[in-house]
């Protein structure tokens, strides 16, 4: 799997299970503004993915630069 693609999935999966436990409620009592906040994770997992990227250090971006 890509690299880039398995960080961001695993970014994603941190990031809903922590909105859906954050509402402190069971998912199937979810009201539809409860359901946009967890929709909301879908853009802030790139976050993290996006500074690995950027940050020369990390190998996640340099990997992208040779190929």
């Amino acid at each position: 799997m890509n690299p880039i693609i398995a960080s961001y999935l695993r970014s994603l999966l941190a990031t809903s299970l922590t909105a859906i436990f954050a509402i402190g409620k069971l998912p199937f009592l979810f009201t539809e503004a409860d359901w946009a906040i967890v929709a909301n994770t879908v853009w802030i997992s790139a976050i993290p993915v996006l500074i690995r990227i950027i940050n020369p250090k990390d190998t996640l971006g340099s990997s992208n630069k040779s190929e």
